[in-house]
């Protein structure tokens, strides 16, 4: 999804600023084909200080004059640990959390912070999932991530109506996307994730939306 996002957003006019975990040299080509400014970062985003590093750099490289619309979106997030409530993998629930909550809390707090006052077009889009207001067994971390992602959205939306030029901030289901992330739901113990073979069924009956769709 975020792959397919950047390339949408690879347009003269636009600035991009990516970040990863492994750098994405086919955006990287795109963004040079086009003469689009292109900046990534790689970092693994489960680290918060690589978080703060990454929104940092971004706004110590960019000078806010010139430009007519700021957009923050954020959509790196992972699924596991996939497991009962009683065995969950504390470490890895961790850097889950890191991840799907802690990540957007911190990149949203700095934009929201250094964009304060900007009499220009602000946007956060936060992607989030069914998840959130779905329960399924084995998704606790994961349900719980993009339940505090929602509500995370909900709470800076309330507060930007009290201050001057606000913020439009979103948070977006995007529904079943064909990712990486399905690909590893498909072969998911089904002991560990009993609703397994729903999501079997519809990837076999090419239910599922393209990432660029």
């Amino acid at each position: 999804i975020g792959e397919a996002l950047s390339r949408k957003l690879i347009v003269p006019g636009n600035t991009i600023f990516a970040v990863s975990r492994t750098l994405n040299e086919d955006l990287v080509e795109l963004a040079s084909s086009l003469n689009v400014p292109l900046f990534y970062h790689e970092a693994d985003l489960c680290q918060p200080e690589n978080a703060e590093s990454f929104i940092l750099d971004v706004f110590n490289r960019i000078n806010l004059g010139p430009f007519d619309r700021i957009a923050l979106i954020t959509n790196a997030g992972m699924l596991e640990p996939v497991s009962p409530v009683k065995s969950i993998d504390f470490a890895l629930a961790q850097r889950h959390l890191n991840l799907n909550l802690l990540t957007p809390m911190i990149l949203s707090s700095v934009f929201l912070d250094r964009t304060d006052g900007l009499d220009i077009q602000k946007v956060i889009l936060n992607i989030s999932s069914g998840a959130s207001f779905i329960a399924y067994s084995g998704w606790s971390v994961y349900c719980s991530s993009k339940a505090g992602l929602d509500m995370l959205t909900q709470v800076a939306g309330l507060e930007q109506t009290a201050v001057l030029n606000p913020a439009k901030i979103f948070a977006l289901s995007p529904g079943i996307i064909e990712t990486a992330m399905q690909e590893l739901i498909r072969t998911t113990d089904e002991t560990l994730f009993p609703e397994r073979d729903k999501f079997i069924r519809l990837y076999e009956e090419g239910k599922l939306s393209n990432p660029e769709d």
